[in-house]
């Protein structure tokens, strides 16, 4: 099954939640109900080869716990940094989420390559994420050069104020 991870119901189909196994061919020990931290979308279209078996949109979407909210939208770095990269002029890119009472901020550094228009591309990585993500982040132009360079998006992405 698939369940939302803040609350532990049951997600609809085509909703992004945890997927939850069990396992009765252990023998002696079951697996019952196994929160595996993968995020799944459930499609339960039967596929276009016949099969009828359950699927699920995108693979493993990423991690239950790489996920934070902001302004009750669940954000996951891999979300981010697919709209992100989108844009061909990013260099190098860094995600910030505050926490002030209730409510995240998303705040996002671009570095541009050299020769952009970095506030025709800022405007439009900023409209991009609004319109994906149902945020409107704060989108920064860093200079060239000065962003830490990263091979794993998880060091992209980092809290301050909680």
């Amino acid at each position: 099954e698939v369940l939302d991870p803040e609350t532990s119901k049951v997600c609809a189909p085509g909703e992004t939640g945890e997927l939850i196994i069990t396992n009765l061919g252990r023998i002696g020990y079951p697996i019952l109900r196994y929160r595996t931290g993968d995020l799944v979308r459930l499609n339960p279209e039967p596929c276009v080869c016949g099969r009828t078996w359950t699927r699920f949109e995108g693979g493993v979407l990423g991690r239950a716990d790489d996920m934070v909210i902001v302004r009750g939208v669940n954000v996951f770095p891999s979300a981010i940094e697919n709209l992100v990269r989108r844009f061909e002029e990013v260099d190098e890119y860094r995600v910030t989420v505050s926490k002030r009472g209730e409510l995240g901020e998303l705040s996002i550094e671009v570095e541009l390559a050299k020769n952009t228009d970095s506030e025709n591309t800022r405007q439009a990585i900023a409209h991009t994420l609004q319109d994906k993500l149902g945020l409107r982040p704060s989108v920064t132009v860093a200079p060239h050069g000065t962003l830490p360079r990263f091979e794993m998006k998880a060091k992209r992405f980092h809290a301050s104020g909680r």
